[in-house]
């Protein structure tokens, strides 16, 4: 896959799960009011019925942990439902104009599920407000092909709007078959795909493509009206047969909001990409060094990553050529940072602590009163910290929490450059589970660093009078 195919396929498909919630949601506002899908006010109704159970089913839902952007998700419509399913990108090509003309696929998984109800052919004609006999009558000539059989009566699904006018193109699919279709439909024996339109030449006349398991067209056969209802008829009784018309594979999905970029081999979105793209200029145009060292030790049964991170100048004096060694000064170092484990952490049964609580209090007064400034005890992170951060539900107890125990630097502009390229610095640290860092000040003796850290755009809570918390999302 070329840049540019693996950019339109990235900036065309949803590969989270905020981007799939987000797309979810403005398709509810699409479909809250187009008339482009020919839909009645009754199907209508029900869509937006099931769409907003299944966009709370979506917030639910632990998605899983993509390690690489060659998975993404898709929702689609069924017969009787809707459903999230994530898929393996195995090739994509695209048009000059950055549109995919070519996207192949595999592995699907389903990840949700939200299914209708059934009615029964009298719930159904009372719905639409036709008699009985019309209903079984759009069965037996193959225009509710959703209806499943159940002994001898139907059962159709709700999302099944009043058949339209004409004739609608369909293809039904199975794995299997049983005997007797075949010996009723001879020509089906080798068939796993079935293909059916009107011919545009006799209006009586229906053309049948017919397809090996190998998805290869090996014959097709031309069947009048009353052969083909019977052959649909047929296969719409069978519980392993599925039915797709051509209007089931044309949805609107609304496009993305902003772009994503692929950098270092790892996708980030516009504003993200810029900021980081401004960071490495202001550590070329410093002349900074980044220098991170970490290591893990054992807490009373729980390993704890302790880091330490510095963040060097390279002086030249003005005469002297950049290409030659300069002095290296150290402007400002983090000391004894440690990562705090996610609540979840806590489920083993080899550590003697039941909660991140319990072991902030037992390693300092300091880091126990900044973790209770932005999380609550075997709960994790708040609820209004979440909200604040724009962080999903499930960070509460999954994420961990960067802790800063003191930042050193005599310079308040050195301090800025520090915060100014933390995101860079963060990169070598074991933080890629962290959702946020927090870093405890003294209001009284560093309320210089205070307001910098504000310029950086942290945030910041009181403790008491004299201490506050800085803290920001990662």
């Amino acid at each position: 896959m070329d840049y540019r195919s693996k950019m339109a396929y990235i900036n065309q498909n949803l590969l989270s799960k905020e981007e799939v919630i987000t797309s979810v949601e403005k398709y509810i506002d699409h479909c809250e009011s187009t008339p482009d899908e020919g839909w009645s006010e009754n199907k209508r109704e029900v869509i937006l019925k099931m769409l907003q159970r299944f966009l709370d089913c979506l917030k639910k839902t632990r998605f899983p942990e993509l390690k690489s952007v060659d998975w993404f998700y898709q929702y689609t419509w069924k017969e009787d439902g809707i459903i999230l399913e994530l898929l393996h990108c195995d090739a994509v090509e695209c048009e000059e104009n950055g549109e995919i003309s070519y996207l192949e696929s595999s592995d699907a998984i389903v990840l949700a599920e939200v299914k209708c109800e059934y009615l029964t052919v009298e719930e159904y004609a009372r719905k639409y407000g036709v008699t009985v006999t019309a209903v079984r009558q759009w069965i037996r000539r193959g225009k509710l092909r959703s209806a499943k059989k159940m002994g001898r009566d139907w059962l159709i699904p709700e999302l099944a709007d009043r058949p339209r006018r004409g004739y609608e193109p369909v293809t039904y699919m199975w794995d299997y078959i049983p005997e007797n279709l075949i010996k009723e439909f001879p020509f089906l024996e080798q068939c796993s795909e079935l293909s059916m339109m009107q011919s545009e030449s006799e209006k009586n006349i229906f053309d049948i493509l017919l397809k090996n398991r190998y998805g290869r067209t090996y014959e097709k056969r031309y069947l009048n009206a009353s052969e083909r209802e019977k052959l649909e008829l047929a296969l719409i009784s069978e519980p392993s047969v599925q039915a797709k018309e051509l209007r089931q594979d044309i949805m609107f999905v609304p496009g993305k909001e902003t772009e994503s970029y692929l950098y270092g081999g790892r996708m980030m979105g516009e504003e993200k990409y810029n900021t980081y793209q401004e960071r490495l200029a202001l550590l070329k145009s410093n002349h900074l060094e980044i220098a991170t060292t970490n290591y893990m030790y054992d807490e009373d049964g729980m390993l704890i990553w302790e880091f330490f991170i510095e963040l060097s100048r390279w002086n030249f004096d003005e005469d002297e050529d950049e290409n030659k060694d300069g002095k290296k000064e150290v402007i400002a170092r983090l000391e004894n940072g440690i990562v705090i484990p996610a609540e979840t952490d806590f489920q083993e049964e080899n550590s003697e602590y039941s909660s991140a609580a319990e072991l902030c209090d037992n390693i300092s007064g300091d880091i126990y009163s900044a973790y209770n400034v932005v999380a609550d005890e075997e709960n994790g992170i708040k609820e209004e910290i979440l909200k604040e951060l724009n962080l999903p539900e499930e960070a509460a107890y999954e994420s961990s929490i960067l802790y800063i125990q003191n930042i050193e630097t005599n310079k308040m502009q050195d301090l800025k450059l520090f915060l100014e390229t933390f995101d860079i610095a963060v990169e070598a640290l074991p933080a890629q589970y962290c959702s946020l860092a927090i870093y405890l000040l003294n209001w009284e003796r560093e309320s210089e660093k205070v307001k910098t850290f504000l310029e950086c755009n942290w945030k910041i809570r009181s403790i008491d009078q004299s201490a506050v918390l800085a803290y920001r999302k990662l």
